[in-house]
């Protein structure tokens, strides 16, 4: 490989109590007036609070935004530009977990050009966009450390992957004390999105040293903090949890995904289903095809023997692969994760279209299986 480019945020802050951090970030941009996007149901939280003292704090004005879906859409988007304009605010915070971020992503960008977010389709279509200072609230999407961000097109029913360097936030906060009460069902769904981030990273096709040891060490981690993060968090798993998604967020921000996002994404596009979730669903199954390529087998070998070295020590190459995929269907049930596609409202009818949409995924070529659609629509019936 030649000259390997990476990305990341320009500054982070890690720690409990850490949020109360950016009143020096916007002093020392000299911001004057925020667009606070959030979710409805975060906006009168302390979680929020803690953030509004902290804009008071720094003399800074804001306006609220919360009118977004849990997949952000392309009219939600449309409309937080129009209100960061007409609020005459100069830079975004984000508090909440991915579909915070990517609003609000979307919405710098938007607001910062011309046109709607539909123009803006595909890698680096932009020319700038306004700062962004994300927090996170969640410990999966890694959103808050990426250019990475998704909307969904609602006139094609159609979920976009777009990447933008502009995007990427100028300061990430993982405050471990804003996570303390996440719901079990989140924690769980949000923490299988980042295992999902870090493995697809680690096998991707366009990724180099920095990122396999970034994913590797998010796995790691993963492996020794989900289960009790769900079951009987404290302070140690939630940290451990925060940091994991980070690391599996600067992984996959620099290495991309592959198969299983490409799948999730139409899920999430079409039923409107959490993100989170379907890349746990569909994380076994999706791994156990893209092992068939003799490449990718070593790939999951090699993780395997990072993450399980005692474990996995007298094994054979192919069952080291076989073993990381089993301890991924494990933890999956073992954290309430493993569901059937048709318990959330999928339609066998549906699978051919998902199949094809999925092709059309930005994700999908940097996987390091090449499946056909027989083999993707197998995978979805297989979970029905």
């Amino acid at each position: 490989m030649g000259v390997f480019k990476y990305q990341s945020p320009e500054r982070a802050l890690f720690g409990f109590g850490s949020v109360q951090g950016i009143q020096d970030e916007i002093r020392s941009r000299k911001l004057t007036k925020a667009l606070l996007v959030t979710g409805r149901d975060l906006s009168d939280t302390a979680i929020v609070k803690n953030v509004i003292h902290a804009l008071e704090a720094a003399d800074t004005g804001y306006a609220l935004f919360t009118d977004f879906k849990p997949n952000p859409t392309t009219n939600n988007v449309n409309q937080g530009s129009d209100a960061f304009i007409r609020n005459q605010c100069d830079f975004l915070i984000s508090v909440g977990g991915g579909s915070a971020h990517d609003c609000a992503k979307a919405i710098s960008v938007v607001a910062a050009g011309s046109g709607k977010i539909e123009d803006y389709t595909g890698a680096d279509k932009s020319s700038r966009a306004y700062p962004l200072i994300a927090v996170t609230t969640t410990a999966g999407t890694g959103s808050e450390c990426t250019s990475d961000y998704v909307v969904v097109d609602e006139a094609q029913n159609r979920k976009y992957g777009n990447s933008d360097r502009n995007v990427l936030p100028v300061l990430a906060v993982d405050d471990y004390e804003l996570m303390m009460n996440m719901p079990a069902s989140l924690t769980a769904g949000t923490g299988m999105d980042a295992l999902t981030h870090a493995v697809e990273a680690y096998c991707s096709i366009d990724g180099a040293l920095i990122t396999s040891e970034l994913a590797a060490a998010a796995v790691r981690l993963i492996f020794e903090h989900l289960e009790p993060a769900v079951i009987s968090p404290d302070r140690k798993s939630r940290e451990g949890m925060a940091v994991a998604q980070f690391l599996a967020g600067l992984a996959f921000g620099n290495a991309g995904c592959g198969l299983i996002h490409s799948m999730s994404h139409q899920l999430s596009a079409v039923y409107d289903l959490p993100h989170g979730l379907c890349n746990a669903i569909l994380m076994p199954e999706g791994s156990r095809a893209n092992r068939k390529a003799p490449e990718a087998e070593e790939r999951y070998a090699a993780l395997c023997e990072a993450v399980f070295p005692i474990e996995s020590r007298d094994m054979t190459t192919g069952e080291r692969a076989d073993y990381l995929i089993e301890r991924i269907e494990k933890l999956s049930e073992a954290v309430g994760t493993k569901r059937k596609l048709s318990e959330l409202g999928v339609k066998m009818e549906d699978i051919s279209l998902l199949a094809d949409k999925t092709f059309l995924d930005a994700s999908l070529r940097h996987n390091i299986y090449k499946p056909d659609k027989e083999e993707i629509e197998t995978i979805f019936r297989s979970l029905m």
